[in-house]
């Protein structure tokens, strides 16, 4: 959670603001992060203590965020990730979508597969992930992410959950 933390003060230094983003070559998706809530376009996301609820995508999302697993339901799937930091490393795996989901995230890339998709990101110089994805066909390039650090510090389980929210829509 600390590199986390650093990366998203890094991020924030180099002029990111508060926003989170995910650019491929078929979409972008941004949305605000504040204090307690992401909003944008396709979320529309508020955290009250240990409770995220919201829609994503036009789904509806209840989860809970809970010490070292989020739990719940996105549309009306179930929702279960479990996760654990390891030298400097975030290890989530369960099921989001209703599919399995299996991510490592650093400060140095974020890598695996949320729902349909597949990362292999790097952070640059930028404090910033880029790289490539697949979801179902061949890779996408070039693939941006940026975590801004108003979400990281709301919590890894919050990160987690906004970032399977975005990286893995059905």
């Amino acid at each position: 959670m600390a590199a986390l933390l650093a990366f998203g003060t890094a991020a924030a230094a180099q002029g990111d603001g508060q926003y989170l983003y995910l650019r491929t070559p078929n979409a972008a998706i941004t949305a605000r992060v504040d204090e307690d809530s992401v909003s944008g376009p396709h979320l529309q996301l508020s955290r009250d203590g240990k409770t995220l609820r919201g829609r994503a995508f036009g789904r509806t999302v209840f989860l809970g965020l809970n010490g070292e697993e989020l739990g719940g339901t996105v549309g009306s799937t179930l929702t279960r990730l479990s996760f654990e930091n390891k030298d400097g490393v975030t290890y989530a795996r369960g099921s989001f979508y209703g599919r399995l989901s299996e991510l490592s995230l650093s400060a140095e890339s974020l890598t695996g597969t949320v729902g349909p998709c597949s990362y292999d990101l790097k952070a640059n110089e930028d404090a910033v992930y880029v790289g490539s994805r697949s979801c179902g066909g061949g890779p996408e390039r070039p693939v941006v992410l940026s975590i801004p650090p108003a979400l990281a510090k709301q919590g890894l389980a919050m990160t987690l959950a906004t970032l399977s929210l975005i990286l893995g829509p059905p």
